[in-house]
């Protein structure tokens, strides 16, 4: 082989390496940042004092001259002032992102597996209910009071829903859950988070028509798979 050909070679070989390396580092700039796992750092236990504040200069205002986004935002700032850790104001930013006009807050959070769970309190919002949230999996907050979930399920093919029905004609959904009832591994190292829900005969302060425990089923990866009507109990 002669010295030039040898030469050409050479620099043959440098510049694919070259463009193997751009190639590479191109790739590398598209890779996503995982977001920041939520935990313990999160939750928030204000005193009243904070809420008080909140109360009469975010709430306790002329309703035309400040929306629910901007009260809830007012919230957020009166929190991170009396000292909220950032990851607490983060989540609560998160929250008012995806709800646009409800300010809450992390009051307890438990460790669990794929996917761990929040309690959340949002004080200035008139229903007593119980508010919680599925973190860091993906997407990294799923709220078990979001209906859209819920609404895929296909009540109508369900014989236990008809037949509450049958004896409840004017059930309603209460659109907020009850509580976690358990945690149940899966096959394939799927999870199944199970909630409990009820039916109401009409209106808030109606009789109750029937309970319903849903799963919030996860894939070993921590992407949500969907809901699962688990089971459908008419009141007597």
């Amino acid at each position: 082989m002669s010295h030039r050909t040898l030469k050409t070679l050479r620099h043959t070989a440098a510049a694919g390496l070259i463009v193997a390396a751009l190639v590479f580092c191109a790739a590398c700039v598209t890779i996503e940042k995982k977001p920041e796992t939520i935990g313990r750092g999160a939750v928030w236990i204000p005193v009243q004092k904070s809420l008080d504040k909140m109360r009469a200069e975010c709430w306790g205002v002329n309703p035309f001259l400040l929306s629910p986004q901007k009260a809830s935002q007012c919230c957020i700032d009166i929190m991170e002032g009396a000292g909220a850790t950032p990851e607490a104001v983060a989540f609560s930013r998160a929250m008012l992102q995806k709800r646009g006009d409800t300010f809450c807050y992390i009051s307890s959070f438990k460790k669990v597996s794929i996917v761990d769970i929040a309690e959340l309190v949002c004080p200035f919002r008139d229903e007593e209910t119980s508010d919680m949230v599925l973190l860091n999996g993906q997407p990294a907050i799923v709220e078990i009071n979001d209906m859209s979930n819920i609404g895929k399920i296909n009540m109508l093919s369900e014989p236990d829903y008809l037949k509450m029905l049958g004896k409840h004609t004017e059930a309603l959904l209460w659109p907020y859950t009850d509580g976690l009832v358990e945690m149940k591994k899966l096959p394939e190292g799927r999870e199944r988070y199970v909630f409990a829900f009820r039916w109401l005969n009409g209106c808030e302060a109606c009789p109750l028509a029937g309970t319903m425990t849903v799963g919030y089923d996860f894939n070993a990866a921590g992407s949500f798979i969907g809901v699962k009507l688990i089971k459908l109990v008419t009141a007597e």
